[in-house]
């Protein structure tokens, strides 16, 4: 094991922020999840990342930071500049520019891409997951918040300032009114987030009801939570429509902890897809579910985008 070569894939989350290890073949072979820091400074949380990921090495491949098979680090964030390298400002986070691939490169004394997150998850799915035989999709990674990646032509689509195709802030029409966690009225991800869905569930019920709770109610026939199942996905085929008609995708592949409602919401989502659609692309779109992880897309897409970077 001394002797593979190795990346480290990490995902810092508006909760938790995951590392990974993986070998060339995206084989995972070394994990930790830890809360993430939003208050104090970046620079010592990006310092706990890498003392944590020294016992990683130590533990599982008798390796050290700045070792020479250490290939290099992809790490995504909210609101991650690929150009700049750096975090003009996250509201998830309550980071406001921090130079995050110098960070990283200081820490963990290697080379570094820094990335949007649902970038990087999209990465992932086209190099090891459901967009591997797939030229033209968008990954959406629905959790804290929601975000999106998009693949054109089979290459990352970034936009001039590397803030490009980020569906989340799509504004959406409804009835009621929610500002998003940017500031933004009516975005997408004010009503798909993990806190969206749960305001939509105490709306809808009048009691707190966990995700996980209500996937295990739709499945099982409850009137109440295929309601809620109804309305959430009108909600997000609403931004999916806006997106297909823009981007043309082959796929919109779901991903992000809120994926774990399964494969019987994404068939409702498929449906309602279809019915708000322009005519011209009913039933060309498909929804499919991310394979890498529902909440692993991140890190398998760090690993395999700094693979990619260093090899060119």
């Amino acid at each position: 094991m001394k002797n593979k070569q190795i990346a480290f894939g990490i995902d810092i989350g508006g909760t938790n922020t995951k590392m990974g290890i993986f070998d060339l073949e995206g084989k995972l072979l070394s994990f930790k999840t830890i809360p993430t820091a939003k208050i104090g400074d970046p620079a010592l949380f990006i310092e706990q990342l890498a003392q944590e990921s020294q016992q990683m090495l130590n533990s599982e491949l008798e390796m050290k930071l700045g070792d020479k098979n250490i290939v290099g680090l992809g790490a995504g964030a909210p609101m991650a500049n690929y150009f700049t390298g750096s975090i003009e400002h996250a509201p998830n986070l309550g980071w406001t520019n921090v130079p995050l691939k110098i960070l990283f490169e200081k820490y963990f004394l290697c080379p570094s891409v820094i990335e949007n997150d649902a970038n990087l998850a999209a990465v992932g799915e086209k190099k090891w997951g459901s967009g591997k035989d797939l030229t033209d999709f968008v990954l959406i990674t629905l959790g804290t918040g929601v975000g999106t990646g998009l693949i054109l032509d089979g290459k990352l689509y970034r936009g001039f300032n590397a803030l490009g195709a980020e569906g989340g802030h799509i504004i959406i029409p409804h009835e009621k009114k929610r500002l998003c966690s940017c500031g933004g009225m009516n975005h997408l991800e004010s009503f798909l987030s993990a806190k969206g869905i749960k305001e939509t569930i105490s709306e809808l019920t009048h009691e707190e009801w966990t995700i996980e709770k209500l996937g295990t109610l739709f499945r099982s026939g409850d009137l109440k939570a295929t309601a809620i199942i109804n309305q959430i996905a009108t909600e997000l085929a609403t931004g999916l429509a806006s997106m297909g008609v823009l981007f043309g995708p082959q796929a919109f592949i779901i991903g992000g902890g809120v994926s774990k409602l399964g494969d019987t919401f994404n068939q409702v989502v498929q449906k309602k897809l279809d019915e708000h659609i322009h005519f011209s692309l009913k039933g060309k779109i498909k929804i499919l579910a991310a394979t890498l992880s529902s909440d692993k897309g991140a890190i398998y897409g760090g690993a395999a985008h700094i693979f990619d970077e260093v090899s060119k």
